[in-house]
């Protein structure tokens, strides 16, 4: 008797399926959940990326602006020249001369002012946008930056709460 009083309120216990639809449901919406704070950080990520390219390729544009006016005008034009070039035996011209410390002030000018725009055009998030790297050689400028993005719900299980992004263009 014993037995089977045990046996017949263990069966009774394993067969009430009440709240089942509860447990799963709580489980599939706690996946969702965390599936969107994943998703909203990877987009953060995102277009804080695109607003450091964004700055970079604006740095190396107001960089290249820089004309070096004594490497452009010490070759002087003159007939001699254009009767060289005519003929096809001119020298190469390889661009326009860029003055160099100009565009790296100017490059590191418009990094500036990017991180310090209003909060109506900035993206929240993004901290410590910076100038790397910025090589020049006299007609080409190319340029490195890097920014923190502060994530909208750090993975405080992992100790991830920013990510260091990079940027480069030229």
């Amino acid at each position: 008797m014993y037995r089977r009083g045990l046996r017949g309120c263990c069966s009774n216990v394993i067969r009430d399926e009440r709240g089942s639809i509860s447990v799963l449901a709580i489980g599939l919406f706690t996946i969702l959940i965390t599936v969107s704070m994943v998703l909203t950080d990877i987009s953060s990520i995102y277009f804080a990326k695109r607003d450091l390219t964004l700055a970079t390729e604006a740095a190396v544009q107001r960089g290249m602006k820089n004309l070096d006016t004594d490497s452009y005008y010490s070759g002087e034009y003159n007939i001699t020249k254009f009767a060289q070039g005519l003929l096809g035996f001119g020298e190469e011209d390889p661009g326009i001369p860029i003055d160099c410390d100009a565009g790296l002030s100017d490059a590191r000018e418009v990094i500036d002012n990017w991180q310090g725009r209003g909060k109506e055009i900035s993206r929240a998030g993004i901290n410590s946008m910076r100038l790397t790297d910025f090589q020049c050689d006299g007609f080409q400028i190319s340029v490195k930056s890097s920014a923190i993005v502060r994530l909208p719900f750090p993975f405080a299980f992992i100790g991830v709460r920013e990510v260091e992004i990079n940027s480069s263009a030229g």
